[in-house]
């Protein structure tokens, strides 16, 4: 079967032709072919890191999707730098085609992903979720929503929790694997007088005291995680990513997944898609219900102490995704900068409420 013609750099480099082939592919196509295709931007403000596009497809003769979704690498040149740094294009495309059909977490059917090492440029071509419930990021994810998605956090956690067939994946790393410390430190180094020039107003003055070293705070926190319990962490793990169906709830975006601990996933989503008021109510509730659900999935050895401690330390670490979110979003409308206000906001609020200033390394 033959493959599509090359990666496609910009959206107008997916033509009808390299649609069906790359439907043909992942076995949507039976007879017939891909005949014309209208294309549409979305989420727009809410995948920084990379570009969707929603497109319709009428076929000659073929029974495929109605539409599907294709993403491509940014067009923005400091995103397209943070992104080839720490190899997320080449991890979400290993994961589609290799460790997605196994997990215990929901993800949209990929029928096709592709990636040039030489140019970063990538392509996934995946189920339109559009007809599935999402939640609005800056408005906050509801209490019970957020069991959901917590319960799916634990099973898949528990799933991976230390079991060592995620090791035969060579693009799930550990945060500490070089050369990501080493690049965490030259970003963010160069991020944030970008950051404190932008968004230094929502940055109380112990967190731009944290912010003006974090390019050594950052890879030391890093360095930390190899020394505790480790298993697939998504890495991004917030609302908008997230879909609520019929069949369940499925997430996307596995760009930043790694080998890390589970407490990361739940920390991250915890201070950035609830509000600041929902987390402070339901916070423990949500920590002990996670921690519940690890232990139905067979995991032994990991108290709720030591996973609050590690919660507390995945929240400060946390705050490196709005400092870089905050430095190199490209600004094209005032979603993008309420998103980036949310998440400081946020994340700035559970460091200070959880103390977790006291863990930062000396």
């Amino acid at each position: 079967m033959r493959e599509p013609a090359g990666v496609p750099h910009a959206i107008d480099d997916v033509t009808p032709e390299w649609l069906d082939a790359a439907l043909r592919r992942g076995g949507a196509l039976g007879d017939g072919t891909v005949a014309e295709i209208s294309v549409e931007p979305i989420g727009v403000g809410v995948g920084v890191m990379a570009l969707l596009h929603r497109i319709a497809v009428r076929y000659d003769g073929a029974a495929g999707p109605d539409s599907v979704v294709v993403k491509l690498a940014s067009l923005h040149e400091p995103v397209r730098q943070v992104a080839r740094g720490y190899r997320f294009y080449e991890r979400e495309v290993g994961v589609y085609n290799h460790l997605a059909p196994m997990l215990s977490m929901g993800s949209p059917t990929c029928w096709y992903a592709t990636h040039d090492p030489d140019s970063d440029d990538f392509a996934v071509v995946m189920e339109d979720l559009s007809g599935d419930r999402v939640c609005d990021q800056v408005t906050g994810c509801p209490p019970t929503d957020a069991a959901v998605v917590v319960d799916a956090l634990a099973a898949l956690h528990a799933q991976w929790f230390g079991n060592e067939e995620l090791l035969t994946f060579p693009f799930i790393e550990r945060p500490s694997d070089p050369p990501y410390p080493q690049y965490h430190a030259q970003a963010t180094k160069a991020d944030w007088p970008v950051f404190a020039e932008r968004f230094g107003d929502h940055v109380p003055d112990a967190m731009c005291r944290i912010g003006e070293r974090w390019y050594e705070i950052g890879p030391a926190l890093m360095e930390e995680t190899a020394n505790h319990p480790w298993t697939l962490s998504h890495g991004d793990v917030r609302l908008d990513n997230i879909f609520f169906g019929s069949s369940g709830m499925k997430i996307v975006d596995w760009q930043i997944s790694y080998r890390n601990g589970g407490a990361f996933d739940l920390a991250y989503f915890m201070c950035q898609s609830l509000t600041v008021d929902d987390r402070r109510t339901h916070e423990s509730d949500l920590l002990h219900r996670y921690h519940d659900g690890l232990l139905a999935g067979g995991v032994t050895g990991y108290d709720y102490d030591e996973l609050f401690e590690d919660y507390r330390r995945s929240v400060l670490f946390s705050f490196c995704y709005p400092l870089s979110g905050g430095a190199n979003a490209d600004l094209v409308n005032d979603r993008v900068t309420e998103l980036v206000h949310a998440m400081i906001d946020r994340s700035v609020g559970a460091i200070l409420d959880l103390d977790a200033l006291d863990l930062v390394p000396a």
